[in-house]
């Protein structure tokens, strides 16, 4: 029992982090929608990381950046970046 009750804390914190990072991709993918929908076709994104992973973030080259890359053909446009 004391076991499981150990868990009660880790496991809250982690559903309050996945939904406030939920919410933050909600509000960039609609923020993406709308420009894209606007004729816009080189579109800003904010990397949104998980945890500690640095990969695919760790380059600033848009060749080597194939999140960026697929993301845009996704969404319909030439080319998203950072701010």
């Amino acid at each position: 029992m004391a076991g499981t009750a150990a868990l009660v804390a880790p496991t809250r914190a982690l559903t309050t982090r996945t939904v406030a990072r939920g919410l933050a991709w909600d509000r960039q993918d609609s923020g993406i929608r709308a420009e894209a929908a606007a004729g816009r076709t080189d579109v800003a994104y904010r990397p949104l990381l998980i945890g500690g992973l640095a990969e695919p973030f760790f380059t600033t080259v848009y060749t080597r950046d194939w999140v960026a890359q697929c993301a845009a053909r996704y969404y319909g446009v030439d080319r998203l970046h950072r701010p």
